[in-house]
C-alpha cells in the first residue's frame, strides 16, 4: 500500500467522524428524482462491492459508513442482496478553509467618533483557519442507471470524535437519512 492511499485512508475515518463532531449540527442537503417510485425499491447492494470498482481493502471508516447505511435501509424495509434493485455509493471531501471577521471597535471614551475621524476607533480582524468536510451518499436505480436520490452532510471538522468515530459516523449518516423518500414506519425504533 502506498502512503498516500495509506494517509488518505485514515483521513477518510476522521473527516467523516469530525463532520458529525460539529458544535453545530452538520448542514445536510437532499436531491431526489421525483420520478422515481421508491416503494417499489426492496433491495440494495453497495457499488464497490458488485462492480469491477473494488478498493484493494475496506478502511474502517468505510466499514462503519457502510454498517450506518445498512441499519437506515433496513429501518426503511430494504434487504440487501448480491443482485440490488438499489446501488449505493459513498464519496468523502475535505477542504481546507479560511474565515477572517473583521469587527469594529470604540476607544473608550473617543467611542463616539467610530473611525469618522481621529483616533479612537479601530478594526479588529481574526482569521480562523479550519477544514470543512463532506459526505455523500449516492443511490443509483440499478436497471435505469439513473441517480435517484443524494444525501450530503458539509460541516466544519473538530476534533472531538476521534475516539468514537463509529459512533460519530451513525450520528451523521442517521442525519442525512432523515431526508430519505422512504422512512421507516411509524414506531420503529431509531437506534
Amino acid at each position: 500500500m502506498n502512503a498516500a492511499k495509506s494517509f488518505a485512508t485514515g483521513a477518510l475515518t476522521i473527516v467523516v467522524a469530525l463532520i458529525a463532531a460539529c458544535a453545530s449540527k452538520p448542514t445536510i442537503r437532499s436531491n431526489v428524482d421525483q420520478s422515481a417510485d421508491f416503494s417499489r425499491f426492496q433491495t440494495y447492494g453497495y457499488f464497490d462491492e458488485l462492480t469491477d470498482r473494488k478498493p484493494a481493502y475496506e478502511s474502517f471508516a468505510t466499514s462503519y459508513i457502510k454498517k450506518a447505511i445498512d441499519h437506515e435501509m433496513q429501518l426503511r424495509g430494504f434487504e440487501k442482496s448480491n443482485q440490488p434493485q438499489l446501488l449505493i455509493n459513498t464519496h468523502v471531501q475535505t477542504q481546507d478553509k479560511v474565515q477572517v471577521n473583521e469587527t469594529p471597535y470604540g476607544g473608550g471614551y473617543y467611542g463616539y467618533r467610530y473611525g469618522m475621524y481621529g483616533w479612537g476607533a479601530g478594526v479588529s480582524t481574526t482569521v480562523d483557519n479550519y477544514t470543512e468536510g463532506t459526505l455523500n451518499i449516492d443511490v443509483v436505480d440499478t436497471a435505469s442507471k439513473k441517480l435517484v436520490w443524494e444525501g450530503i452532510a458539509v460541516g466544519r471538522i473538530h476534533e472531538k470524535s476521534r475516539d468514537e468515530p463509529q459512533a460519530a459516523i451513525s450520528e451523521v449518516v442517521r442525519q442525512i437519512f432523515e431526508k430519505f423518500p422512504k422512512q421507516p414506519p411509524a414506531g420503529t425504533p431509531q437506534t
